[in-house]
């Protein structure tokens, strides 16, 4: 076990020790030892625990970790001592901190054992039914292997649990309808995602508990594997051993035609890179993608679904992104920060169809779902930024009430500005033209409508009939207002910067919820 994740564990479990001399997080520490002063030769793989009472000597010229224990001592000696030593304190008894320390490397032990047999039965060439089977026979439970699909890809031999619903499903070859809504109900997919890790839950169907991972290719997720708690308890440390193991399954996906040579897996491999690593060689990736038969071409844009974007509905992040593949066709796509994220490559003056956007627009309404939508770059290593763009529109279309599915980015940078100011430590409302806040508390005092009034005429400046229809007002009445917004704000609106000035004010109490 490394040094630094033993230190870790035991943190976990109430220990704080205070570490002096030489660290060396990466050594692995294969076994615990008790101290004995009289030792000269020392093994950098071993733990030594000992009393603070009976110390090496600062000066001694080895490489180990002590873990000690009692009275303190003066630790100043060991600032510069070429071992590790960590003290534990005095409330701590040396039997105690042994035992923990032992548990932690016995457990990490018994994964190295575990992981050893199952990386040999990877590199057998098997395939993954059999790396499968070797896994169920170490954890003593049944596993299973589903792609986006829901399909079963591997179902270990030999452990059947004894229950007509996992007997059917296999039969099918296919996660029942029963099983796929108990999946959207629970949020199953969304929660294995944010665990990082196997998360736990008991499945209500055949009430036993689960542990399940997700499977990824170079970050994206291509799959799941789940373990019933059927055959045997599940142990303190089965969920790490099998979240190692998602590992494998992901490695020996990779080998597998069907996932190699997707394309389209292919294609987002690349995309989640210049997302999660900016400013590579752009050049490079252009070739690597002409190389598998995508050109790109001038102008790309981003369409983006945030988590804030999909909250609210109950479809799976895969079942809106197969939707979404077929609106846009030929884009290259992946799941992203819990995020749908599409790279659309367009011709310099052809910007999104009026049919796809409608398309969007009609499935994003339908399934309660919120997309944003970047402006055009040409760069590819600028792809992090316009990403932000379109995750950025859709938390301030929120953020403003807009009703629409479909945020453009280029509707909404004056408040992304407002914003950047706000966490600068701005006071928005000072930015506000005294006219238009003058108008804004006669309306507060009065119950007047004038701002309302304003918006509409800036809306649609100079076109009196139209604004007063808009309103539902009469012209005369309109004409009225206009006369006595003019004499409340002292601003005739006869020149552009005026018409500017308050456009901008309209937009900060906008986003400051004022109106």
């Amino acid at each position: 076990m490394e040094h630094s994740v033993l230190l870790s564990e035991l943190k976990e479990k109430g220990y704080e020790p205070l570490i002096f001399g030489k660290e060396h997080p990466a050594r692995n520490l294969l076994f615990a030892r008790l101290w004995d002063p009289a030792q000269t030769v020392f093994d950098p793989a071993a733990l030594y625990l000992g009393s603070t009472s009976q110390m090496p000597d600062p000066e001694t010229d080895s490489e180990f970790t002590f873990f000690c224990c009692g009275e303190p001592v003066d630790f100043s000696r060991y600032g510069r001592s070429p071992f590790t030593l960590a003290y534990f304190g005095s409330a701590v008894s040396q039997a105690a901190l042994f035992n923990a320390s032992l548990e932690s490397i016995s457990r990490l032990q018994e994964i190295s054992a575990g992981m050893h047999l199952l990386v040999n039965a990877l590199f057998s060439g098997n395939g993954l039914q059999y790396l499968v089977d070797t896994a169920a026979q170490i954890f003593g439970n049944p596993i299973y292997v589903v792609d986006l699909q829901h399909k079963y890809l591997a179902i270990s031999a030999g452990l059947i649990p004894d229950n007509a619903f996992f007997t059917a499903e296999s039969q099918s070859g296919y996660i029942s309808e029963k099983g796929i809504a108990s999946i959207r109900a629970n949020r199953l997919d969304e929660k294995v995602r944010k665990s990082g890790t196997a998360y736990y839950y008991v499945n209500e169907l055949v009430q036993k508990g689960m542990l399940v991972d997700a499977v990824r290719i170079q970050g994206i997720e291509v799959g799941h594997i789940m373990m019933l708690e059927s055959e045997r308890p599940f142990r303190d440390f089965d969920a790490d051993f099998f979240h190692r193991f998602s590992n494998l399954v992901s490695m020996e996906l990779q080998k597998d035609s069907a996932y190699t040579r997707n394309k389209g897996v292919m294609y987002s491999y690349f995309l989640s890179d210049l997302l999660k690593n900016p400013g590579q060689d752009a050049s490079r990736i252009r070739e690597r993608l002409r190389l598998l038969g995508y050109n790109l071409k001038d102008t790309f844009y981003i369409v983006a679904i945030p988590p804030a974007g999909h909250s609210t509905s109950d479809l799976q992040l895969n079942v809106i992104l197969e939707r979404l593949i077929r609106i846009f066709s030929g884009s290259i796509y992946v799941i992203y920060e819990d995020t749908i994220v599409f790279f659309i490559s367009r011709e310099l003056f052809q910007n999104l169809s009026e049919y796809e956007m409608s398309q969007l627009a009609d499935y994003l309404l339908a399934n309660q779902l919120k997309a944003g939508i970047s402006n055009f770059f040409r760069q590819l290593e600028d792809m992090p930024s316009f990403y932000r763009q379109a995750v950025d529109a859709v938390k301030l279309g929120l953020k403003l009430n807009d009703p629409s599915p479909v945020y453009y980015y280029s509707d909404y940078y004056v408040y992304k500005l407002l914003e950047t100011a706000e966490q600068n430590g701005e006071n928005l409302r000072f930015l506000i033209h005294p006219g238009l806040m003058r108008l804004y508390l006669y309306d507060q005092e009065k119950g007047t409508e004038f701002i309302a009034t304003l918006r509409e005429y800036l809306h649609q400046p100079g076109q009196s009939s139209q604004v007063a229809k808009n309103l539902h007002i009469h012209k005369n009445t309109l004409l009225y207002r206009l006369g006595k917004i003019r004499e409340l704000m002292g601003c005739e609106l006869a020149v552009g910067e005026e018409f500017m000035n308050m456009n901008l004010s309209m937009m900060v109490l906008k986003y400051l919820g004022m109106m």
